[in-house]
């Protein structure tokens, strides 16, 4: 269950954010998460509410928002999504293909009130 590390990691970009916040709490976290990524969005809000617990964080939403994996074939010009750990063109069977999108981990936004 690496969603934990993952959302370790987050935590410690948002308590950068949120250390200067008195009597304001956090509402909303937007996260951007690539499909290269493995992470389990129900995984990710279990280890969300471990983690916010006893913060400024505690009861606000978490809104995952999922990057199709997309790649670009460098010999024929095809471009679209393409199945994880398939990286071989479906128009040309070239396995020359660049990953466009899909490898994305970051933290959108936060809502504070």
């Amino acid at each position: 269950m690496h969603e934990m590390a993952l959302m370790a990691g987050v935590f410690d970009i948002i308590k950068q954010y949120t250390t200067d916040l008195e009597e304001s709490r956090v509402t909303k976290v937007t996260l951007v998460v690539g499909e290269m990524t493995n992470a389990v969005p129900e995984a990710l809000q279990s280890a969300f509410a471990v983690y916010s617990a006893g913060t400024v964080v505690e009861g606000a939403e978490l809104l995952i928002r999922e990057i199709p994996l997309t790649a670009e074939c460098m010999s024929c010009g095809w471009a679209g999504k393409t199945e994880k750990h398939l990286f071989i063109c479906p128009q040309c069977s070239s396995l020359g293909l660049e990953l466009k999108t899909g490898r994305e981990l970051y933290l959108e936004s936060l809502e504070v009130e």
